[in-house]
């Protein structure tokens, strides 16, 4: 009888357990996601100021110079934040020194 009870309850809480993993998981997997769909989106529109920068170097007193200045520099600090993971260390080096 105890042996009886001791399996059932092992079970049950083997199988909550197995559900608490599951939607953690998921839950894991979803915040994921969410990560690299704004970590491309930071790529794309860095891609897009360095187009804009390659076609026409604008002066600092233009309104639209400004506004393109600034807006580089907000793309250097959200590349900031996300930084690319590289497995050899001598192409991170070389990727800081440009």
């Amino acid at each position: 009888m105890l042996h009886l009870i001791l399996t059932i309850f092992l079970g049950m809480t083997t199988l909550s357990i197995s559900v608490l993993f599951f939607y953690a998981l998921k839950r894991i997997n979803s915040y994921e996601n969410i990560i690299l769909k704004v970590n491309d989106t930071i790529e794309f529109i860095n891609h897009q100021l360095k187009i804009i920068d390659d076609k026409g170097h604008f002066e600092a007193d233009d309104e639209v110079g400004f506004f393109f200045e600034e807006m580089k520099q907000l793309g250097q600090e959200l590349e900031q934040l996300f930084e690319t993971e590289v497995e050899d260390g001598s192409k991170e080096e070389e990727k800081k020194k440009e």
